[in-house]
């Protein structure tokens, strides 16, 4: 019996099971490019908005950085796309300025230029105005959020030291990215008691799901790490945070405050010293001494002694050790910049160095506005010469939020 040619059914895109679909969809290079998938049926909406689409697209792409806030005390925060010429799909540079500029938060907050950036993360920035508090906003959205800090103790003085923004409840269900509705904040402070003298180091943290609630988390006594009356919180340094760790340096000795992000413990741990280099006259900041990475527990520095670079390892509950050092002329890429690396160097922050396991170099020397820098990968330590403005300002990489709902 002769077979029936029965003409096939027309196969649509609605064919694809979702598990397929998922894997091409993951193969999209930009966040930007899921968020316009998202919008072309429902279909790639739903399985693009689910939560386990959202983990497994960052956990193979990692966040795409738009550009750095600059924060400079003097003229506040300043936007820079990175890199300075987009890729095509990427929206215009005058577009993205204008679509995360804070101006719009003047219409709440009174004298913007006093709120000092001290947080990025998911698309959120953390702001303390000395006025308002804490202010976190989603400068993608306009959304904005004001917390109160703690009240202070009556007869004491205080000085923070850093404000952070912590992803969601570890036990939130729904499995969403941070946002404005379930973002933490973790608050560190100094507080000088002014009848004994004494000193501790306070950490709290906000949650937005349980709204105007601080949470203590630890205290701990540092009057033997900053001695003398006063808060004296310029010698508490923030020089990094990686891994589940945040350092401050004492910058009047070898020793650096430690806290654990997860548990909000602090520590102390001591760095080692240098054969030959007197400690009275060691001194460390954000410009000899930084965090540059760190996890389970360990956390990575890197610091400048002389004319040298030391990687340095601390394992909590353990001992800070040397692992390398190399002299920085060694570590220049060509002669001509061996013959002009000085002995005086510093870090400092410039987009590159924004990223974990990197660092930049600045001739502390050179007052021209304009000077001839080095960066480098902390892994091979080999220098890279590159010329970028000189400034102090702190950079804050800024994420392309996930704005699909």
């Amino acid at each position: 019996m002769a077979k029936l040619n029965v003409p096939s059914q027309r196969t649509t895109i609605h064919d694809i099971s979702d598990d397929l679909l998922e894997v091409v969809l993951l193969h999209i290079p930009s966040t930007a490019g899921v968020i316009r998938a998202a919008a072309t049926c429902k279909l790639w909406r739903r399985v693009i908005g689910d939560a386990g689409f959202r983990r497994r697209f960052r956990r193979l792409n990692g966040p795409h950085i738009l550009g750095h806030y600059y924060y400079y005390e003097r003229s506040g925060t300043e936007f820079l796309p990175f890199p300075a010429t987009p890729p095509a799909w990427q929206i215009a540079v005058d577009d993205i300025g204008a679509r995360v500029s804070l101006y719009f938060l003047t219409t709440s907050y009174a004298n913007l230029n006093y709120a000092e950036l001290h947080d990025s993360r998911c698309g959120l920035l953390a702001l303390y105005h000395f006025g308002f508090g804490i202010i976190v906003c989603n400068p993608w959205t306009r959304q904005d959020r004001q917390i109160y800090l703690p009240m202070p103790m009556v007869n004491t003085s205080m000085h923070y030291l850093g404000i952070f923004l912590l992803d969601a409840d570890p036990d939130d269900e729904t499995g969403t990215d941070m946002n404005m509705s379930n973002f933490r904040v973790l608050c560190v402070r100094l507080i000088h008691y002014h009848h004994d003298g004494s000193k501790i180091v306070e950490a709290s943290v906000f949650s937005a799901r349980n709204d105007r609630r601080w949470l203590l988390l630890s205290n701990m006594a540092i009057c033997d790490v900053i001695p003398g009356r006063g808060v004296f919180g310029s010698r508490l340094v923030l020089v990094g945070r990686a891994g589940g760790s945040i350092c401050w340096s004492t910058k009047s000795s070898n020793v650096v405050l430690h806290l654990d992000e997860g548990t909000g413990e602090f520590s102390l741990f001591t760095l080692p010293v240098n054969a030959g280099v007197d400690i009275n006259l060691l001194s460390y900041n954000r410009m000899e001494l930084r965090v540059i990475g760190g996890d389970f527990g360990t956390v990575h520095l890197v610091r400048i002694v002389g004319g040298d670079i030391e990687v340095l390892r601390y394992a909590r509950r353990g001992a800070c050790v040397v692992e390398r050092r190399v002299r920085v002329p060694q570590a220049a890429s060509t002669e001509d910049d061996r013959r002009e690396l000085r002995r005086v160097w510093c870090f400092f922050d410039r987009a590159e160095a924004a990223s974990p396991g990197s660092i930049a170099l600045c001739d502390v020397l050179c007052d021209a506005e304009f000077v001839r820098k080095f960066s480098a990968d902390v892994q091979n330590l080999k220098l890279e010469r590159v010329k970028w403005r000189k400034d102090g300002g702190r950079t804050f990489p800024y994420e392309l939020p996930w704005t699909i709902s």
